[in-house]
């Protein structure tokens, strides 16, 4: 399978985010605070895949020059405030910092993501309650959503765990592809700082 084909298919499991946060936003109306320029779910410390961080290198280079060289500084001084956070050099199983924020450095100057097309699965589909399957939690923005809230919505678990499986099916094909691992974890600062794609097979 080459890398076009494992970009389309993530390109799949990202619309299918983006059609359970409408989902999440009609079943809940008014209660959504999500907007564009609304950027505070976006300083939380949390990991992506390969896949979505070679997107995201490969969106980077139809960007102006400018945007690039700074959003590439901006991810290169956020990969050093992010390691201050860990006592010891951050891996895939570290427990990632409760309460830590760092603002993304995609984000632009009016508080827009500036890789909006090619931004990870989580960043779609946070906001309305996310489903984690393999911890059996519900979360959501506390804009939205206060501690202790109610959560009513009968398709939750059935769609979300839909979307987890997809995922989850991606990151195996990635892997069957022969497509490198990383020893490291990934974040949208990784995928900014270095060119993730072309150090793909038939990513040049």
């Amino acid at each position: 399978m080459g890398m076009h084909v494992l970009l389309q298919q993530l390109a799949a499991v990202a619309q299918l985010a983006d059609i359970e946060f409408a989902r999440g936003a009609a079943r809940h109306g008014a209660r959504i605070q999500c907007k564009r320029g609304c950027s505070d779910c976006c300083g939380q410390v949390f990991h992506i895949t390969e896949p979505e961080a070679a997107r995201i290198s490969l969106h980077l280079k139809t960007l102006p020059a400018a945007e690039q060289a700074d959003m590439k500084q901006r991810a290169t001084q956020y990969l050093h405030d992010r390691a201050r956070l860990f006592a010891a050099p951050e891996s895939w199983e570290s427990p990632l910092p409760t309460g830590a924020r760092l603002p993304c450095p995609a984000l632009g100057q009016a508080g827009q993501c500036r890789i909006y097309q090619a931004r990870p699965i989580i960043c779609r589909k946070f906001g309305v309650p996310v489903l984690n399957p393999d911890r059996g939690t519900v979360t959501a923005c506390e804009l939205n959503f206060k501690a202790g809230d109610p959560i009513e919505d009968e398709q939750l678990v059935k769609k979300q765990t839909a979307l987890f499986a997809a995922q989850q099916d991606l990151q195996a094909a990635w892997n069957q592809a022969g497509a490198p691992r990383s020893e490291t974890p990934l974040c949208v600062a990784s995928a900014l700082a270095r060119d993730l794609w072309g150090l793909m097979p038939g990513g040049q």
